[in-house]
């Protein structure tokens, strides 16, 4: 269960943040929630796909991190096996809430930051301060404070990336079906990615309006994170033989 809290240098005064990428410690997830701004950083290690927001119906990307609900395969003897971390992941414990306050005599919903202290990485007496001794931010609540604007600002990022891809048709559904080194058999399913042909058919205008909002290069990266699916069914093939040998 999450326990959220709105984050203050009073509270949460002795906080740390013991990050550790293993199993049971909060990051277990088959998929990360990512943002256009990302898409050139983690194409090269990540397979990236979109899925349907059945709340929205905006389609946003995600970065596939296993093949089963809760695996995530680029954890390993602690470590995060990646260069780069979605800001989905690298933002854990802290989170995005809305604090209502006067703005010129009017109310109005600001960001504030929260934090979930039911969260593995939440400690007291390991790791890395949120607080200095005298309650200025740390460098950590700094690339918090980061990360969690650079989210906030995603997400419209996001909807009118959809409705640019939507309007020019380009987005097409994706039934994999992948087989692994044991025989076993994995079925992904509600992926979806660029259809190809369409967007090699796009007349000068419909380029035009991807390139002018730079989402052509997104569009690409998407497209150029298909080599690392193969990469990421290795991995799975070396967590089978591994647990195999026990």
């Amino acid at each position: 269960m999450a326990r959220h809290e709105l984050l203050d240098n009073v509270t949460h005064k002795d906080v740390r943040i013991d990050r550790r990428f293993a199993p049971g410690c909060g990051y277990d997830t088959q998929v990360a929630r990512i943002f256009p701004l990302e898409l050139g950083g983690l194409q090269a290690e990540y397979p990236l796909f979109l899925v349907r927001n059945v709340e929205t119906g905006h389609y946003e990307p995600v970065a596939l991190l296993g093949f089963e609900e809760s695996e995530n395969l680029y954890l390993d003897d602690g470590q995060w096996r990646a260069r780069s971390l979605p800001l989905t992941i690298e933002r854990l414990p802290f989170l995005i809430g809305f604090q209502q306050a006067d703005e010129a005599g009017s109310p109005a919903s600001g960001p504030v930051v929260h934090i979930d202290m039911d969260h593995p990485s939440v400690a007291t007496d390991r790791g890395e301060p949120v607080f200095l001794p005298h309650g200025g931010e740390s460098p950590l609540l700094e690339r918090v404070n980061s990360v969690l604007a650079s989210i906030h600002g995603g997400h419209q990022a996001n909807e009118d990336f959809s409705r640019t891809l939507v309007g020019l048709d380009l987005i097409e559904s994706l039934n994999l079906e992948v087989e692994f080194n044991d025989g076993s058999r994995h079925s992904l399913t509600g992926l979806y990615t660029i259809n190809e042909d369409r967007l090699q058919q796009l007349n000068a205008d419909s380029l035009g309006l991807l390139h002018g909002k730079g989402y052509l290069q997104h569009v690409y990266m998407l497209l150029a994170s298909m080599p690392q699916l193969a990469v990421l069914i290795e991995r799975k093939n070396h967590l089978l033989d591994r647990v195999a040998a026990e």
